[in-house]
């Protein structure tokens, strides 16, 4: 797997950044492609639509760098277009000043809800890492990880976000070309046929007790839970010192969504008693040893985006039951969290 960082190339100081700083957490040269810099970009002779339709066909771990540059361009329209169909890994990154209530981001192609974060938010460029961490080979020094991250913002902190790159090196001329296609790659996808929902599970076994809990002996509030983390396709949940944060994404899903608030109000007793359940495990710490992570066990995790159609019922049923516009709160707010 290779790192493709998609971006607009008035955007290189942040993309140059973010390259270092993948470096600096031992990523190979060759695992990243970044076409504002030669040396990660395209190879000499290579036509830029086909060489970059090729790497993405290969299912990269792709990097969003949005802006509202991103937006402006249609080669970068494309390139999230064609990664999106082919349903690549991906983070989204925001620079310092992108709106994220902005029309273009909310209806494009990728989900809003879906949780990304500023490329100066320090807390959750550390979870990034242990994102990258599960198909990259980094380095496993706490120490060294932490210096690289807090030279990252600090040199994220000395870009001026109203500035602006005229013209940039990334490879202009063949980039122009690609900027005038109007229409989007087409990639090539095999698709395998689904098994509508239908999951086997031996009885006994944890997901078949999940699956037991969740239709017969859930509160609403678990089951309200259950339906954001499929909705927003998450596996791990925050706790302790970045409870807060969870609660905040939380709280901005509902808005969206026009869901009461008994969520985010009962988070914290909600994931106790998933944790009680034995449906949770550990999956990050503190330097002092304290739980700041959890994840839905991997027997659950692996087929959340097939539970049984009865209980994707029952929570449907449950957050129609929640039902609440939140016609102020949307007034009042311009920007997301998330």
């Amino acid at each position: 797997m290779k790192i493709f960082i998609s971006h607009s190339s008035r955007n290189k100081n942040y993309g140059d950044l973010i390259v270092q700083l993948l470096r600096d957490l031992g990523i190979k040269e060759d695992e990243i492609i970044f076409t504002s810099n030669v040396v990660y970009g395209i190879p000499v002779g290579e036509n830029i639509f086909n060489w970059l339709k090729s790497q993405i066909e290969e299912k990269p771990f792709v990097i969003y760098l949005l802006s509202a540059q991103y937006y402006d361009s249609i080669a970068c329209l494309n390139e999230m277009g064609a990664a999106w169909v082919i349903e690549s890994a991906h983070a989204a990154i925001f620079t310092p000043n992108f709106n994220l209530a902005s029309k273009k981001f909310q209806s494009g192609v990728l989900d809003p809800r879906e949780i990304g974060f500023y490329v100066n938010d320090e807390e959750r460029i550390f979870s990034f890492i242990q994102l990258l961490s599960k198909n990259f080979d980094i380095s496993k020094n706490p120490m060294s990880i932490s210096q690289n991250v807090k030279k990252f913002i600090s040199e994220i902190g000395k870009i001026d976000p109203q500035s602006k790159i005229k013209e940039v090196p990334r490879q202009v001329e063949e980039l122009n070309e690609l900027e005038a296609i109007s229409e989007p790659i087409e990639v090539q996808v095999k698709t395998e046929k689904r098994n509508n929902n239908a999951v086997k599970v031996e009885k006994g076994d944890l997901y078949s007790k999940f699956i037991d809990l969740a239709l017969n002996r859930m509160k609403e509030d678990e089951l309200l839970l259950i339906h954001y983390m499929v909705d927003t396709s998450k596996t791990k949940l925050m706790t302790g010192w970045q409870e807060e944060h969870e609660i905040s994404y939380i709280r901005e899903w509902e808005k969206i969504n026009d869901i009461a608030n008994s969520l985010s109000k009962n988070y914290t007793a909600t994931l106790r008693r998933f944790e009680l359940r034995g449906l949770l495990e550990i999956s990050a710490v503190t330097g002092s040893g304290n739980t700041k992570e959890f994840q839905l066990k991997d027997e659950i995790a692996s087929n959340i985006l097939d539970f049984p159609d009865e209980l994707l019922s029952k929570t449907e049923e449950v957050v129609s039951k929640n039902f609440f516009e939140h016609k102020e709160e949307d007034a009042a707010n311009d920007d997301f969290p998330f």
